[in-house]
């Protein structure tokens, strides 16, 4: 009876041991496929205060820069507009 249990605690952790070495090596393509891209607002501030606004720029869900105004400083705060998903039709990313 002995040996019997013994086997059958090496089974169990086999069996453990590779259910959890198998969900860590394969990524899930729920967890692949959702990267977080967003677009969003950087607002640029004179200093550390962040009273007054220097300059601004728009950031695309495809990391493309638009309508930069301004100047740009250390000193900023990001605002996020859109979560974005991937375009359906394979041209990159778009607003969800």
């Amino acid at each position: 009876m002995n040996r019997f249990r013994r086997a059958m605690r090496r089974v169990v952790f086999a069996a453990s041991l590779a259910l959890i070495l198998t969900g860590a090596l394969i990524p899930s393509s729920r967890f692949s496929s959702s990267a977080a891209y967003y677009s969003y607002q950087i607002t640029y501030y004179s200093d550390a205060t962040y009273t007054q606004e220097v300059g601004s720029r728009y950031v695309d869900c495809n990391g493309l820069s638009r309508d930069f105004t301004g100047s740009s400083s250390p000193y900023q705060q990001s605002e996020i507009f859109d979560v974005c998903c991937r375009d359906p039709g394979g041209n990159g990313w778009v607003p969800c």
